[in-house]
Parts: structure tokens; C-alpha cells; sequence
């Protein structure tokens, strides 16, 4: 019964921490994969939406309204990062990376402080009847769950767009997407303001959900995202064309990845030594992506007949 509590605590505690990163992920995901990209925006980003939402519920905003000027002030973020790439020509890489050190200051400027406390400030949990014990966490979950299927199912719907399709055709060929008129510039603009919207949508969560803002917030998202995506993609294989398959891929990824941290931590690991293992995990995903790929190839080549040898035998 002891080991079916502490399951139950562990399972838990992965979507508390797990279910507000999913947008975020799943912004890192429109560049990194849609658009063959890295954006190093989203770890600004992450930390300026919670900054902003933190602010604007202090200032008596209501809590999902506070959200929403979360997720613009990230979008923001996204577009100054797509200006210093079109306009200065500076890869997005790099651009993300003067971005994301950028907001550091923007963001404690914002807080006015390094560390910022929601306690006894309106939420979106306060809209429910508080439960003791286990039942906080279930509450929270399912509050938490609300919110994200609405984003995903926003962002799906957005995939499924003319628009959408355009974002994709990008990072498959930009050159053939261009020459069927597609505005490439454009289309850049967009998947950035889209991932870093969704990254300050994930932060004005997370703050909301731990109860305070942190000026330090969002470094190493990022590489966590990564190595979430990797792990997703292990365990479900997306492809460009489906969309349920990409959420999918993007929601597995984030969970499991969630759940390797928190069980290190009931493990006795020191939370200091979390980003050791979130570059283990990176690590074993890579290495476990690339040469279970080629093994599955394999399989998949011995299982498949071979049609000369079909007609042979006719």
C-alpha cells in the first residue's frame, strides 16, 4: 500500500511540474523541428511571461487574463529576436542567445526584484475549492489540464491553417515553399512569436502554479526542452504531416521527462544535481535515438519481403 501512495505521490508531483511545460516544449518543437532551428529566445521568454504574469496578478489583473499578457510579452520576445535575424542578418541562433542574455535585465526589471512572492494573490487555483493533502495536487493537475488541452487544441488547429501549412512547408524546403508563393520572412516572424508566446504562457503557469517568480526561471529550458523532444520522439515518431502525432510526441516527451526528475528526486538526489541528469538524459537521447533508429531500420528491412523474391517464388 506504501508503494502504491508513493507511486501515486510520484505520478503526481510529474504532472504538477510536467503539464505547464508542455507549451513551452512544444514551442521549442516549432523551431526545432518545423522550422530546423534553435531559438535560445524561449529561456527569456520563459522567465519574462511568468514576470509579467506575476506583475499583473500583484496588480489585481484577472488570472487568466494575466496568462494571455504572459504569453504576448513572450511573443514580443520572439518577434525582436526574428528582427535582429531578417534585418540585421544575424542567425537565429546567435540572435536568441543576445536575446535570452538581453532578458535577464529586462526581466528583473520587470519583477523590480530577483525573487517575487504570489503568496495570498487571486490565481487561477483559487477559482476552486481547496483539498487537503493529495487531493491539492490532483486539483491542480486537472486545473493545469484544462488550460493546456485549450492550447494545444489552439495550436493543432493552427498546424491544420493554410497558414500552418505554410509554416511547415518552410522547414521542409523553404526554397519550394517560396516559389509557391509563400512569404518566407513572414513565416519567420511568426513561428518565433508563436514559440516564445507559448513559453510565456508556460511561465505565467508556472508561477502561478509554485507561487512566486524567479528572475532565474528560465535558464536551461532550453536543453531540457531538447532532451524532452528527443525522448518523445523515442517513444512516439511524429513525421511533419500529423499533427496529433506531433502533440503527441511533444506531451509524452515532456511527462516522461518530468518524471525522470522527480524520481531522482524521491531518489534522495540533491536539486542542485538536477541538471546533471537533465544532460544525462539529453545525453542517453541522442545516443539511444540514433542507434535504436538504425536497429528498427534493420528490423524493419528483415521483416519486409522482398518483392523479387515474392515473384521468384510465384
Amino acid at each position: 500500500m506504501h508503494a502504491e501512495a508513493m507511486m501515486d505521490r510520484i505520478l503526481l508531483d510529474a504532472l504538477v511540474t510536467g503539464l505547464p511545460m508542455i507549451p513551452v516544449f512544444l514551442g521549442i518543437y516549432t523551431v526545432f523541428r518545423l522550422r530546423e532551428d534553435f531559438d535560445l529566445t524561449v529561456e527569456g521568454s520563459f522567465a519574462a511571461g511568468g514576470a509579467v504574469t506575476t506583475v499583473t496578478l500583484i496588480a489585481g489583473l484577472h488570472p487568466a487574463l494575466a496568462l494571455v499578457a504572459g504569453a504576448l510579452a513572450g511573443g514580443v520576445c520572439g518577434v525582436l529576436t526574428a528582427g535582429l535575424h531578417l534585418w540585421l542578418r544575424i542567425p537565429v541562433l546567435l540572435a536568441g542567445l543576445v536575446m535570452s542574455i538581453g532578458l535577464f535585465s529586462v526581466t528583473l526589471h520587470i519583477l523590480g526584484t530577483p525573487t517575487r512572492s504570489l503568496l495570498a494573490v487571486p490565481t487561477v487555483f483559487t477559482w476552486f475549492p481547496a483539498t487537503p493533502g493529495a487531493g491539492a495536487d490532483l486539483r491542480m493537475s486537472i486545473i493545469l489540464a484544462v488550460f493546456v488541452t485549450a492550447l494545444v487544441t489552439a495550436y493543432a488547429w493552427f498546424l491544420r491553417t493554410e497558414v500552418g501549412l505554410a509554416l511547415r512547408a518552410t522547414g521542409v524546403n523553404a526554397l519550394m515553399a517560396r516559389s509557391q508563393g509563400v512569404n518566407d520572412r513572414a513565416i519567420t516572424v511568426l513561428s518565433l512569436f508563436l514559440a516564445n508566446a507559448m513559453a510565456g504562457f508556460g511561465g505565467g503557469l508556472i508561477v502561478q502554479t509554485q507561487g512566486y517568480a524567479d528572475v532565474n526561471m528560465g535558464i536551461g529550458t532550453f536543453v531540457a526542452g531538447i532532451g524532452a523532444l528527443l525522448l518523445g520522439e523515442l517513444l512516439v515518431r511524429p513525421g511533419r504531416s500529423t499533427v496529433l502525432r506531433i502533440v503527441v510526441c511533444v506531451a509524452a516527451g515532456t511527462l516522461a521527462y518530468r518524471l525522470i526528475l522527480v524520481v531522482a528526486l524521491r531518489a534522495g538526489l540533491p536539486a542542485g544535481d538536477l541538471r546533471g541528469v537533465t544532460a544525462l538524459t539529453l545525453v542517453v537521447a541522442v545516443a539511444a535515438q540514433r542507434h535504436l533508429r538504425d536497429a528498427v531500420g534493420a528490423l524493419r528491412a528483415r521483416m519486409t519481403p522482398d518483392p523479387k523474391l515474392e515473384g521468384s517464388t510465384r
